[in-house]
């Protein structure tokens, strides 16, 4: 780590000039700096493609004139291009208009709660992997191990399944707030990530490929059984051949935790953004405190979660971490807030500005976590109650074309499985549409397989009724 200390030392350094230029001239500032160590490893079929270790930092400054704001950024650690970053950002405050709605930056006066570093967010094995000559070839060892698992898992003799494409990652990155109202904090944290595509075909069959992708991302590399990645990755395109078609109908539809998480990144999560909330391009503005969603969920942003891929002691602002319940037993509880959303309706931020040193903060989730309940079932269980028709959906392609407005979404299912009498059966060529409001008031039932993917932490979920296209 020490070189990782000198690093550290000269940054804080720099950011530290930064605002003392920056407050000659300026009634308030705010430096935001970021360092990250990068490998990654990218797999084409069982070959290494890509071996790559990038280093990069980069610097973002925010300053205050008579409440016109300005920000630069760089991405230089010479001597005096802070100086020029700060310069950049005053030009541009001093032609800006007047923001009434801006109430300043987080101040360590008047923040009420204390900083926590989140538990299991920090690990050595991967600054060691990071740090030595050889880390790339252990990083290739953990890409075998996803194709040795892949080999394990047995099909028909009729199936041929080969991977096209798989990667690694490991990274550590530093985080540091400075600002002129005495915020002065910083953290740090370790990620490993892998995952692998597989496409399989049957002698004799349709003629029709079936692909199937399998992934994790942890904070802990002990964290990630790579064997059983490659495992999943054959199971879910062995499992997908052979695809009937459904017919066009309302069926109950249980979602798979990727599932969940491809629908609520570009739905649910915008829509309780305060700023979205704010502009009313969020249907929940007004609703505050009415049931919007089956009595079933219950929904919290944290981000002090212990191993949680989001998981920070500060947002980007400053502000110390917390848990923020959202949704309580279908009730609406609260938004999404960073400080400039929060001072605009007169509230605390949540902690959840999000941002990275190149732009501005603004509201979203950390760890957005769908709450299992005491009487949670196993997905197998949940999937046998189906004892007329239903369809299991392991993933969805096109959410990012749902409207955050309204809520309407049309999707494509990807590796599906009807259901019938609880057993279950690949399908193909269905999508889903629907509309997400609906879809909470109608969520039936939660599962305790809970993972997190990416931002989501939820299980899988049955909703009662959704239109399926054929």
């Amino acid at each position: 780590m020490g070189g990782y200390t000198k690093v550290r030392n000269k940054m804080l350094d720099i950011m530290h000039k930064g605002l003392e230029k920056a407050l000659e001239s300026c009634d308030q500032a705010e430096i935001y700096g970021e360092r990250s160590d990068v490998l990654s490893i990218d797999l084409e079929r069982e070959e290494v493609k890509k071996v790559k270790h990038v280093k990069s930092t980069g610097i973002g400054v925010r300053v205050v004139i008579s409440n016109k704001i300005g920000f630069s950024y760089t991405t230089a650690l010479e001597n005096g291009k802070i100086e020029e970053c700060v310069e950049h950002a005053i030009k541009q405050a001093r032609v800006s208009e007047q923001d009434p709605n801006f109430s300043g930056f987080v101040s360590s006066k008047r923040s009420k709660r204390s900083y926590k570093k989140p538990e299991k967010t920090f690990d050595n094995r991967i600054i060691d992997l990071l740090a030595v000559e050889g880390g790339s070839e252990d990083a290739i060892g953990y890409c075998k191990e996803m194709l040795t698992g892949m080999k394990k898992y047995e099909v028909k003799k009729s199936v041929t399944c080969t991977p096209t494409e798989g990667s690694f990652a490991a990274a550590y990155d530093e985080t540091y707030i400075l600002n002129s109202e005495g915020i002065e904090t910083n953290d740090t944290g370790t990620y490993a990530s892998a995952g692998i595509m597989v496409v399989a075909s049957e002698a004799g069959g349709s003629g029709e490929d079936t692909s199937g992708w399998e992934g994790k991302v942890s904070r802990m590399l002990g964290d990630i059984d790579f064997e059983w990645i490659g495992r999943e990755a054959v199971k879910i395109a062995a499992g997908s051949l052979g695809g009937k078609k459904l017919k066009t109908t309302q069926i109950p539809v249980v979602f798979s935790p990727r599932a969940v998480q491809s629908l609520l990144a570009y739905t649910l999560i915008p829509q309780l953004s305060a700023e979205n909330v704010q502009r009313k391009q969020s249907p929940y503005h007004g609703k505050k405190g009415q049931e919007i969603a089956s009595e079933t969920l219950t929904i919290i942003d944290d981000g002090t979660m212990p191993l949680g891929v989001n998981s920070r002691k500060m947002d980007g602002e400053g502000v110390p971490s917390q848990p923020t319940s959202l949704v309580e037993k279908g009730v609406l509880k609260n938004f999404l807030y960073d400080s400039y959303t929060a001072g605009k309706d007169g509230v605390e931020s949540t902690g959840n500005a999000i941002r990275s040193f190149d732009n501005l903060p603004t509201p979203g989730a950390t760890n957005f976590i769908i709450k299992e309940r005491e009487s949670s079932a196993s997905k197998e269980e949940i999937i046998s109650e189906i004892r007329d028709e239903g369809l299991f959906v392991n993933d969805v392609i096109g959410a990012h074309t749902a409207s955050r407005a309204s809520g309407d979404f049309s999707v494509v299912v990807q590796n599906a499985f009807g259901i019938k009498k609880g057993e279950l059966f690949p399908v193909t060529q269905v999508m889903l549409v629907g509309n997400m409001q609906e879809v909470l008031k109608d969520v039936e039932m939660v599962g305790n397989d809970t993972r997190q993917i990416y931002n989501v932490v939820s299980p899988s979920i049955k909703v009662s009724k959704v239109q399926v296209v054929s």
